[in-house]
């Protein structure tokens, strides 16, 4: 080939490597640009959502419906024919009236609702609190009565149960109680009947005490130490025959006794009813009365 014609294939290398170069260059440029855009609108929303938290803040939007979201332009620029909030708001920023501080919107807001809720509450809003305050009072002791009243009745109906209920256990506890008693009252063994009758003692009430203390005591003692008596009582039968009150209640007892003496060895039964009033005293049942039939 010619040097003339390698000039040329040359010449037209560089012209098409200068051409594709440019074509690079002005890409570059334009993806740089699209970048810059891309800044400047993140920053115009950056601004856009500054302004609408002050204005949230300085109670804008009191009273107001829900605001329509503005639609963001996720990439790319916004249209050209059409100006966007966000474009408005570079402007904005960039002209430097957008850049003021929260605090500077909120208190241009708050002046412009004028005083705060509550700072100047109206003389018929204070009449009306000072009207509401007896009321509020006297409701407030009305509940308190009807608790007490209510207390009050709850207790009443508890003591009642309770009356109700030991009205209802005293037959049987009566009955237990006279079984005990007259078994340990005509059971007793002349070498032991001093204690064993003053023992009984602490289960009996007047007339039954002193009744027993001054009369039977000293008599049975001298007979059983005299007729070297031993007698050993059991109950065959005990019902409650009255109920007076809770704390008082009459028993029948159907008693048997054994009794063996020195010159009767062999013991010898016999058989006796009795009625006994028994009394409750401090939770105790005691024999108070006691009479044979």
């Amino acid at each position: 080939m010619s040097r003339d014609g390698k000039d040329e294939t040359t010449g037209s290398m560089a012209s098409s490597g200068g051409s594709g170069g440019s074509d690079i260059r002005s890409a570059r440029r334009a993806q740089r640009e699209a970048e810059r855009a891309a800044r400047a609108q993140r920053k115009a929303d950056a601004a856009r959502e500054r302004a609408l938290e002050a204005a949230r803040a300085g109670g804008l939007f009191e009273g107001m419906g829900a605001m329509p979201q503005t639609e963001k332009a996720s990439t790319g620029t916004p249209s050209a024919g059409t100006p966007s909030v966000e474009t408005a708001a570079t402007t904005g920023s960039q002209g430097g009236d957008a850049e003021r501080s929260p605090s500077t919107a909120v208190d241009s807001r708050s002046t412009a609702r004028g005083p705060a809720k509550g700072d100047g509450d109206t003389p018929e809003a204070q009449e009306r609190r000072r009207r509401l305050i007896p009321v509020l009072a006297a409701v407030s002791v009305i509940l308190l009565v009807l608790a007490g009243l209510a207390t009050w009745g709850y207790v009443g109906a508890r003591e009642d149960t309770a009356v109700e209920q030991a009205i209802a256990d005293a037959p049987q506890e009566a009955t237990d109680a006279a079984r005990d008693i007259t078994t340990q009252m005509f059971s007793y063994d002349h070498q032991t009947v001093d204690a064993e009758l003053a023992a009984v003692r602490e289960h009996l009430t007047d007339p039954a005490l002193s009744e027993f203390v001054e009369r039977s005591m000293p008599t049975v003692s001298s007979a059983a130490k005299q007729q070297e008596a031993t007698v050993f009582a059991t109950v065959a039968a005990a019902a409650s025959e009255e109920v007076v009150d809770e704390d008082h209640v009459t028993v029948l007892v159907m008693l048997n006794r054994m009794v063996s003496t020195k010159e009767e060895p062999k013991a010898a039964s016999s058989a006796s009813r009795l009625r006994v009033d028994m009394v409750r005293e401090g939770g105790e049942w005691k024999l108070g009365k006691l009479s044979s039939l």
